[in-house]
């Protein structure tokens, strides 16, 4: 279903995305302070110098991709001087209302770039998984430092 723009459809889709971005804003802090406090249990024997680097490279994108998706859709949604909400609640302003700087077209800006980051995480995800499958069929268990199942 399409919506004409600035429909109440439109601008119900729009609320509920934002609302479910500062949803996930909060679940990632959440899992970086877990992060911090709990450390992952070590790579499973059999891993080569190349796959260990793999694993972190893309453990550590798995972390800064949403933490920068977020701030661009926060940055977007400020700049157009939309404000942020959770599910009607206001949140804190971070970002000033401002329509250029320096000649970039701020909300444009922010409005691309979330966009294709969003797709780049969602190759990274698709990435990851298809690297767990790959390293459970030769046997190396990783699905136990994710907290499913036992080593």
């Amino acid at each position: 279903m399409v919506f004409a723009e600035d429909s109440a459809g439109e601008e119900f889709i729009f609320a509920m995305h934002i609302s479910i971005g500062v949803l996930l804003a909060m679940l990632l802090l959440a899992r970086i302070a877990a992060r911090a406090l709990i450390k992952p249990p070590e790579l499973p024997e059999g891993f080569t110098a190349l796959d260990k680097r793999m694993a972190h490279a893309g453990h550590l994108a798995l972390y800064i991709l949403p933490a920068v998706i977020i701030t661009l859709g926060w940055a977007e949604t400020d700049f157009g001087g939309h404000g942020v909400t959770l599910f009607g609640i206001p949140m804190p302003k971070l970002f000033p209302t401002m329509d250029t700087w320096m000649g970039i077209k701020l909300e444009d800006f922010t409005s691309e770039n979330h966009e294709i980051l969003a797709w780049t995480l969602l190759a990274v995800v698709v990435l990851h998984v298809a690297a767990a499958v790959k390293h459970r069929m030769a046997g190396h268990d990783v699905l136990y430092r994710m907290g499913i199942g036992k080593k």
